[in-house]
């Protein structure tokens, strides 16, 4: 007999760890932890019973995952199954030389966009970095370009430029009269045009014609920004997590 506990699924990012409990039709996003290292707080997680199996996908490399690890085998004795991207899976093909070397966050985003769309996709992850890659109609991962998100942005230019300040990141327009504003609103706004240039270059092979899909935790800041139609997937990672963790049920 199946056994009734969920799964959980992880989206170990570099800022946020993204988690939920996925099982007999059921779904319950857990609150964003934030990744601080060896000093990260898993408390969000300490409530939750043993879980069926454990989904993961890592882009914060080795350490973080060596720290995920020690935590699930100290709280539930589990070992997170890593999930990476393949030649081919769920319908998408990769068109890496080497499948594995592409990101898995961005590999599983694609997996479940092809889930919810039909038809050629552009699939957006707003995050610490910022992806955009082009899935065509028959489901081929075309590529993609890979970036600074809004913080990391703002954050580097700040390290050069001693004599600048930023306050928080927030969206005042364009006719800023004071410096943290105009740092602020030039990291969203300038990342928002580098995307819609790189939407306007895809048109030459998905067609004039692509849904866009964006995620990440930027998604809802940068999203009415853009004057292309798109749509917000929150937890775009985790359900292509899920639809992974189905096919292995």
């Amino acid at each position: 007999m199946p056994s009734s506990k969920p799964d959980l699924l992880v989206d170990h990012g570099n800022s946020r760890i993204k988690w939920a409990l996925s099982g007999s039709g059921t779904w319950t996003s857990g609150n964003p932890i934030g990744v601080r290292g060896e000093e990260t707080d898993y408390s969000p997680l300490r409530g939750v019973e043993a879980p069926r199996r454990i989904f993961a996908s890592n882009s914060a490399g080795p350490q973080a995952l060596a720290c995920l690890e020690d935590f699930c085998k100290s709280q539930w004795d589990l070992e997170p199954k890593m999930l990476c991207a393949k030649a081919a899976q769920c319908d998408v093909t990769n068109s890496y030389a080497d499948p594995e070397s592409l990101g898995s966050d961005r590999w599983l985003a694609m997996i479940a966009a092809r889930q919810f769309c039909e038809g050629p996709l552009a699939v957006i992850d707003f995050g610490t970095a910022i992806t955009c890659d082009a899935l065509s109609a028959e489901g081929v991962f075309l590529g993609g370009v890979i970036s600074a998100g809004p913080e990391a942005a703002a954050q580097a230019l700040l390290r050069k430029a001693a004599h600048l300040d930023l306050d928080e990141i927030r969206y005042t327009g364009v006719f800023n009269t004071d410096t943290s504003s105009a740092v602020g609103s030039g990291s969203l706004v300038f990342a928002v045009g580098g995307i819609e240039r790189v939407l306007t270059e895809f048109q030459a092979k998905l067609g004039e014609e692509f849904q866009v899909l964006t995620t990440g935790g930027w998604a809802e800041t940068l999203t009415p920004l853009m004057t292309v139609n798109a749509v917000v997937h929150p937890d775009l990672v985790l359900k292509g997590i899920q639809v992974i963790a189905g096919q292995e049920a």
